[in-house]
Parts: C-alpha cells; structure tokens; sequence
C-alpha cells in the first residue's frame, strides 16, 4: 500500500523549510521576542524594528543608551543563539 497521509502542519513544515523561509521566520521571531531576549529594562528603552541580510536593526532612545547597548551586543547575541537558533542574527545595528 501506500504511505499513509501526512498532517497539513508537517507538510508546510517541510515546504517552509524546502523554500528557504525557515531562518527568515526566525528572524521575525526576534523582532517579536526582543524584550524577552533583552528583559524589561532595555525593552525600555529600544525596540528591535527589522532584520535585513542577517543584520537586526534595534532603534534606541538615546545616544547614550545606544553607547551602553554597543558594550552588550555580544551578550545579546549570545542570548538570541539561546533562545532562538544559532546564526540567526549575525549582528546588530543600534540606530
């Protein structure tokens, strides 16, 4: 006989992994998870806006807040890998 059907969900599983939008839906998940990601302190005081190329681009308040954030970007990094995939993000633009 034949395979037996297969769930809708696990078809378009598949299919968004196929077509390469896996990373690119993970990348959206970063956006919507920033003060997750960050916790509410700097959820305060910057907002993840977009991510182009691989690039997260996070608008912040102030130029002294963007100054500290530019010390922690790797500590941000580090916490996207965790929390949402390895190579997701591959850097940040505080603007």
């Amino acid at each position: 006989m034949g395979r037996p059907p297969k769930h809708i969900s696990e078809s378009l599983r598949f299919l968004i992994k196929d077509l390469g939008f896996e990373k690119r839906i993970d990348q959206v998940k970063v956006v919507k998870m920033w003060p997750a990601i960050v916790g509410e302190n700097i959820a305060r005081i910057s907002q993840a806006e977009r991510v182009f190329e691989g690039i997260l681009y996070v608008k912040v308040n102030s130029m002294t807040w963007r100054t500290e954030l530019l010390f922690q970007k790797q500590k941000i990094l580090e916490r996207i890998a965790r929390q949402v995939g390895e190579n997701i993000i591959t850097d940040i633009r505080f603007i």
